[in-house]
């Protein structure tokens, strides 16, 4: 896997720089966010003008963090499996999010421009871990993408998967502990687990229209948590046929691994305060493995 340079992204809120990874206690890698005050946007990101503290009033906060991408190497035409062994050591601030993921070579372009767009658009998170809920793994399989007209851009049919972690039926925070998040794929339908528990089906996106909630919250599971009433994933459900489901998984490969963290940018995510502190965060990336069909 490989170190990519993304200056200036997310309208240079976010810069990713291969500084900010770093092997460690010669087995880890670590993926580390930091915090900077700049002059203006898209200036350089620089260890003089990193902070742990607030910026002040004259000065604008930007954020580096690293991003790993592996080459195209998993074959989406064939069943696979792939483990990731990480662990998230949480900096204690809003809007931190951690990604472990793979996608196909299917750009956005036309969905996000075309109104009568379908494209094979392909996304498997594996992982998203969001500071706002720290006890919950969300996974999410997206499947072709469409122009929304409700929000003038565009959009996926995704299927959402959620786990709250319990502990003696306790909601407990993921972070700061090590993981094996894991994602299947059968050549039917992706599953997706924690710790070889599986994560289920929370939620499914078919267009502007249509989204259907899956959780049972009129009870309780063994865990303490509420059930799925969909632990599977059926494509037929968003609409796409075998056809389209071919284009995402295989004409569309090989897929590629992509390992990052944020420092959320949008409002209605909750972004970092530039007023508060905002300690180093660190990702630890034990192992990733891929096991292919043949």
């Amino acid at each position: 896997m490989a170190a990519r340079l993304i200056p200036n992204h997310l309208d240079s809120h976010l810069s990713y720089l291969p500084g900010n990874i770093a092997l460690v206690e010669n087995k880890y890698i670590q993926i580390t966010t930091r915090r900077h005050c700049v002059a203006r946007q898209g200036d350089p990101l620089t260890d003089q003008n990193f902070t742990t503290g607030p910026c002040p009033a004259n000065k604008v906060a930007q954020y580096s963090s690293g991003r790993l991408e592996s080459g195209q190497i998993v074959d989406g035409g064939k069943p696979f499996r792939a483990e990731i062994r990480a662990k998230i050591n949480w900096n204690g601030s809003r809007g931190m999010r951690t990604a472990l993921w793979l996608r196909n070579s299917e750009t956005l372009q036309n969905c996000g421009s075309n109104p009568a767009a379908n494209d094979p658009y392909g996304e498997l998170d594996i992982l998203e871990w969001y500071s706002s809920a720290r006890a919950y793994a969300w996974s999410s399989t997206h499947a072709s993408c469409f122009y929304s007209h409700k929000r003038g851009t565009w959009r996926t049919r995704v299927f959402a998967h959620r786990l709250e972690q319990h502990i003696n039926r306790q909601a407990t925070p993921l972070d700061g502990d090590w993981h094996v998040w894991a994602i299947e794929f059968d050549g039917q339908k992706v599953r997706y687990y924690l710790d070889g528990k599986l994560i289920p089906v929370s939620h499914y996106t078919v267009d502007d229209n249509t989204t259907v909630d899956v959780i049972d919250r009129s009870r309780t599971d063994e865990s303490g948590g509420y059930p799925s009433t969909m632990p599977d994933e059926d494509f037929a459900k968003l609409n796409v046929n075998r056809q389209m489901l071919d284009q995402v998984f295989r004409a569309k490969g090989p897929w590629y691994f992509i390992l990052n963290d944020y420092a959320e940018w949008e409002d209605k995510l909750d972004p970092p305060r530039p007023t508060d502190p905002f300690p180093v965060q660190t990702t630890l990336i034990d192992y990733v493995r891929l096991y292919q069909k043949n």
